[in-house]
C-alpha cells in the first residue's frame, strides 16, 4: 500500500521559537528588575513604600502567571504538585468535552440547516455566477482541473471501468422506462423545441440551395410512361409546396406539425413506460450484441 506523506510547512518554525525565546527574556528581566526594585525599596516609608508594593506585587502576580501557565503542561520544575500538569493528565477528558461542546452547539442538524438557510448559500453562489468575469474564471478553472484529471487516467482504467461496472449494468437495467421518462421530461419542458427550430431552418436552407438534387431524387421515381414535361412541371411544383410548408412550419411555432410532432412524443414516451409490446420492443433493441 503506498504510503502518503504530508508535507508541513516548517520554514516560519524558527522565527516563532526565536520570538518566544525573547518573549521569555523580556518576561524574566522584568520579573528580575521587580526583584531588585523590591530589595532597594524594601523597609522604606513614603513614596519608596508605594515603590516597594508595586514591585511586591509586580512579583506575585509574576510567579502566579508563570505557575498558572506552566502547571497547565508540565510539573512546575519538575515537581510532582497535585493539580499540575493538567493538559497532559487530562487531555482525553478535555477532547471528549470539547468534542461535546462542538456537537451540542455548532453541530447539531437544526442549527446546521438553519445557518446554511440564513446564508443563503445557492442565491450567493447565482449571483455570483452571473457576473460575467467570475463565470469565465470558473469556467477555466473547470476546464483545467477537468483536463489534470483526465492526462492522469489511463485508457487500460478508464476501459476496465466501463466493462466492469457500467455496461453490465445497463445491460441489466431495463431501457424503456429510462427512455420514457427522459422523453416525457424532455417533452414536458419542450426541450427538444430548440432542436425542431434547428434541423427546420437546415431543411429550409438545403431546399433553397439543393433544387437540384431534389428534382433528381424525384425524378429517378418518376413513372416511365409520364412524359418529361409533366414529370418536371410536377417536380417544380412539388419542390415549391415543399419550400412553403417548410418555411411556414419554421415561422408559425404553432404549426399543426409542431402539434403532430409533440403529440406524437408525448405518445412514444407513455408507451415506453406503459405499453408492454413496446417496451418488449425497447428491451429486444437494447440488449441487442454490438458486432
Amino acid at each position: 500500500m503506498a504510503s502518503v506523506s504530508v508535507v508541513t510547512d516548517t520554514s516560519g518554525d524558527e522565527q516563532r521559537r526565536r520570538g518566544l525565546r525573547q518573549m521569555r527574556t523580556v518576561a524574566l528581566g522584568l520579573l528580575v528588575f521587580a526583584a531588585i526594585v523590591y530589595a532597594l525599596t524594601l523597609g522604606k516609608d513614603g513614596v519608596w513604600g508605594f515603590v516597594n508594593a508595586g514591585a511586591e506585587a509586580s512579583m506575585v502576580g509574576a510567579m502566579a502567571d508563570w505557575f498558572a501557565v506552566t502547571a497547565l503542561f508540565r510539573h512546575p520544575m519538575g515537581l510532582p504538585i497535585p493539580h499540575t500538569a493538567l493538559i497532559p493528565k487530562k487531555k482525553d477528558a478535555l477532547a471528549l468535552s470539547l468534542q461535546d461542546f462542538m456537537g451540542d452547539n455548532f453541530l447539531r442538524e437544526e442549527i446546521i440547516r438553519d445557518r446554511v438557510l440564513d446564508a443563503h448559500i445557492s442565491a450567493r453562489a447565482a449571483d455570483w455566477a452571473l457576473v460575467p468575469a467570475n463565470a469565465r474564471r470558473a469556467t477555466d478553472e473547470l476546464v483545467s482541473v477537468t483536463i489534470a484529471a483526465l492526462n492522469r487516467l489511463r485508457d487500460e482504467s478508464v476501459a476496465g471501468l466501463l466493462d466492469e461496472a457500467v455496461l453490465p449494468r445497463l445491460r441489466e437495467e431495463p431501457i424503456a422506462p429510462i427512455a420514457g421518462t427522459f422523453l416525457g421530461e424532455v417533452v414536458r419542458d419542450r426541450a427538444h423545441h430548440g432542436l425542431v427550430d434547428l434541423a427546420v431552418a437546415e431543411a429550409h436552407r438545403w431546399l433553397l440551395a439543393n433544387e437540384e438534387t431534389f428534382s433528381a431524387v424525384l425524378e429517378e421515381r418518376a413513372p416511365w410512361w409520364a412524359p418529361p414535361r409533366v414529370n418536371e412541371m410536377v417536380i417544380k411544383r412539388l419542390h415549391v409546396e415543399a419550400l412553403a410548408w417548410v418555411e411556414d412550419i419554421r415561422d408559425n411555432p404553432h404549426h399543426h406539425a409542431r402539434v403532430a410532432l409533440d403529440d406524437l412524443l408525448t405518445q412514444l414516451a407513455d408507451d415506453l413506460l406503459h405499453d408492454p409490446e413496446t417496451m418488449e420492443r425497447g428491451r429486444a433493441r437494447g440488449h441487442r450484441p454490438v458486432g
